[in-house]
């Protein structure tokens, strides 16, 4: 991991660190390293109204009541109505708070020293700028309802992922699922400074494309986390496209509403293993393998076109997994088998393999086959 995507982690270490200090050094005094923002807002600012501290400091309503009435039981802080407006609470601090405060700027002080003390000045002028701007912007995110679904990869021209249309395919990230084998791992755990792609420069992309691409393509890791994938969905089927999602078949409802209001065209179910593997499989212990049944009586009602795919893996499924599964599946309209694209931990079946795992299916569902694994990951994205 980069250092880079070590940012969060450093910034949590300074500041656990930085409440140890003061909450030791504060606490002759009865106060906390949580308090002490607060405390300084208000004696640098006396009168200062709580609403104020809680614009200026991120803090919200329930915290900053919460500490004012601390520090006004504690004695160094009083709460008055305003005389301009009897609403309004300022707050003031007491002649207790007025003897201590020198000393609450030397321990303030000498610890801004210690972190510090190794740092050329100009280093440190240019980190307390940048630290700043950062938490002006988290502060103004964090107010910020999130609304904009989050791409992170795009394949701009895929022959493979939809049969028999020239499409373009899209990765959102995470996925509810833990499997020991999937090979989009950086899209589950997904490094702090990776940046999505800009959703209007996707939008122009495919604008532009409408008469030259059949359909688009969203193939996880799990789509289905993303109910805010709605809007730009709605704006693709407007452009004329066909649209196809991948999914484990964990979310039924957002996949029933998405169907009835035809904003999905053709599903991938990815089943990974038989009823009684499924929990091993996927990671998830005790795993409720009813939403899975649902997403099947779903796509067995056949109001969508879709495919059901088993990716077999030597390492975790077996001939009794494939009849497992295929008398599991039946009403489907197509059953897929692919072989997984090996790595150094786990590998495909080999053709032999394949081979008998398809007259299992095949003595099941008549309408099985085999396709190679499009998900090849070493068909990289751009």
């Amino acid at each position: 991991m980069s250092k880079q995507n070590d940012l969060l982690m450093d910034i949590s270490i300074l500041y656990r660190s930085t409440q140890k200090y003061y909450d030791k050094k504060l606490a002759d005094l009865s106060l906390t390293y949580a308090q002490l923002p607060i405390l300084i807002s208000i004696y640098e600012d006396e009168g200062i109204s709580m609403q104020q501290i809680a614009q200026d400091g991120g803090y919200d309503k329930g915290t900053i009541t919460k500490n004012v009435q601390k520090l006004a039981s504690l004695g160094y802080v009083e709460v008055q109505s305003s005389l301009k407006d009897k609403r309004v609470k300022e707050l003031y601090t007491t002649d207790n708070t007025k003897q201590v405060m020198n000393r609450i700027y030397g321990i303030r002080r000498n610890w801004w020293k210690h972190i510090i003390h190794s740092l050329p000045l100009e280093k440190v002028e240019e980190f307390s700028s940048f630290y700043e701007e950062m938490a002006e912007n988290a502060k103004a995110y964090a107010e910020k309802e999130e609304t904009e679904i989050q791409i992170f990869s795009h394949k701009k021209v895929d022959l493979l992922t939809y049969s028999n249309k020239i499409s373009t395919t899209f990765s959102t990230a995470g996925c509810n699922f833990r499997c020991p084998f999937c090979q989009k791992r950086d899209l589950i755990f997904l490094n702090e400074n990776r940046i999505e792609l800009d959703i209007e420069q996707i939008k122009e992309y495919l604008n532009k494309r409408s008469n030259v691409l059949d359909a688009v393509c969203f193939d996880g890791p799990e789509v289905l986390m993303h109910p805010e994938l709605e809007p730009l969905l709605r704006y693709i089927k407007d452009l004329g496209y066909v649209i196809k999602i991948r999914t484990n078949g964990s979310y039924p409802e957002l996949l029933k509403r998405w169907v009835a209001y035809r904003l999905v065209d053709f599903v991938s179910l990815d089943i990974m293993n038989s009823r009684f593997a499924y929990s091993s499989t996927i990671g998830v212990s005790n795993f409720d393998l009813s939403l899975i049944d649902e997403t099947l009586e779903l796509l067995r009602s056949q109001v969508v076109r879709h495919e059901v795919v088993l990716t077999l893996i030597q390492e975790i499924h077996t001939l009794q997994d494939v009849q497992d599964v295929a008398s599991w599946v039946q009403g489907v309209q197509s059953f897929v088998l692919r072989s997984f694209v090996g790595d150094e931990h786990f590998h495909g079946f080999d053709r032999e393999q394949m081979k008998k795992s398809l007259e299992i299916a095949k003595a099941i569902l008549p309408n099985t086959s085999y396709k190679e694994n499009v998900y090849d990951t070493s068909r990289k994205a751009r």
